[in-house]
C-alpha cells in the first residue's frame, strides 16, 4: 500500500468531515424534539454521506460502501417518522464503517513505522561489531538490516534518494521508505560538545523534511553522551509524525 503525503492529509480531512457528520446525527437523535420532527434532515444527511464517500474514493480504494439514492427518497412531508429514522440510522452506521476503514489505513502506516523502529532498535547494536568512527558506518549497518529483512532497494526503501531543496539548501535523506511516506535520518553522537548543535541540526531537519515527508524517524547512535534519553527525546517527539530512536553503543 503506497500513500503519498498529500493523500494522508486528505484522508485525515475526510475523517474529520465524517466524524462531524456522525456527531451531527447523534445530536439529532439525542435531541428533545418530537419524533415526527426530529428526523426531517435524513435526506440531507444521506447526501452529505454520499459526498464524503466520493471524496474518499478519490484518494484511496475504500471498498464497496453503501451509498444512498437520494433522488428517489421521498420528502420529509411525504414520509412517516419511522422511515425517516430508519434512513438516519443507516446513514449513521455507514458513516461509522467509513470512519473505521479510513482510520485503519492511517493505522497501517503507523504500525509499519513502529515495526521498522522496533526492528532497528533490537538489531542495530548487535550489528555494530566495533566502536564506529563515522555516521556512514551506522548507515551501512542499517542497510544491512534492511537487506536481511528482504526489503528491496528502490521499492521498499532507498538510500540517499529523494533529493529536494528547502530554503536554498539541498537535502538528501539517508533513507526513504516510499510506501510509508517516511524518511530516516541517521545521526552519530560521539562528542559531548556536539550535543547542543545536534539538537539544532535535528530541529532544522524536521522543518525541512516535514515539507516532503509525512513521517520522520531519526536514528541516533550514541557513544555514551546522552544521559537522560527521555529528556532528549521529549521536545523532538513533540512534532507530529516525528520519532527519534537512540541506540546506545
Amino acid at each position: 500500500m503506497s500513500i503519498t503525503m498529500n493523500e494522508l492529509k486528505i484522508i485525515r480531512l475526510i475523517i474529520q468531515h465524517a466524524k462531524g457528520l456522525e456527531k451531527t446525527i447523534v445530536d439529532i437523535m439525542e435531541s428533545d424534539s418530537p419524533d415526527h420532527a426530529k428526523y426531517t434532515s435524513y435526506k440531507d444527511m444521506a447526501g452529505i454521506y454520499n459526498d464524503i464517500v466520493e471524496n474518499a474514493k478519490g484518494v484511496i480504494k475504500v471498498g464497496m460502501y453503501y451509498t444512498f439514492n437520494v433522488d428517489d427518497m421521498k420528502g420529509w412531508a411525504d414520509s412517516l417518522w419511522p422511515d425517516m429514522k430508519r434512513i438516519m440510522d443507516t446513514v449513521l452506521a455507514s458513516t461509522r464503517v467509513l470512519i473505521s476503514s479510513l482510520e485503519s489505513t492511517i493505522d497501517f502506516v503507523d504500525i509499519e513505522i513502529d515495526n521498522i523502529e522496533n526492528f532497528i532498535s533490537t538489531k542495530l547494536r548487535s550489528n555494530i561489531f566495533s566502536t564506529p568512527s563515522s555516521e556512514i558506518e551506522i548507515q551501512n549497518a542499517i542497510e544491512g538490516l534492511f537487506v536481511g529483512r528482504n526489503l528491496s532497494k528502490g521499492i521498499d526503501y532507498d538510500r540517499e534518494a529523494g533529493k529536494f531543496n528547502f530554503s536554498g539548501r539541498e537535502y538528501i535523506p539517508d533513507f526513504i521508505l516510499p510506501k510509508l511516506n517516511t524518511c530516516i535520518e541517521v545521526k552519530f553522537l560521539k562528542d559531548r560538545k556536539r550535543k547542543s548543535s545536534m539538537i539544532e541540526q535535528i530541529d532544522a531537519d524536521i522543518t525541512a523534511y516535514k515539507k516532503e515527508y509525512e513521517n520522520i524517524l531519526f536514528v541516533l547512535y550514541d557513544l555514551g553522551i546522552i544521559r537522560d534519553v527521555v529528556e532528549f527525546r521529549r521536545d523532538i517527539e513533540s512534532y507530529d509524525g516525528v520519532k527519534i530512536l537512540i541506540v546506545k553503543h
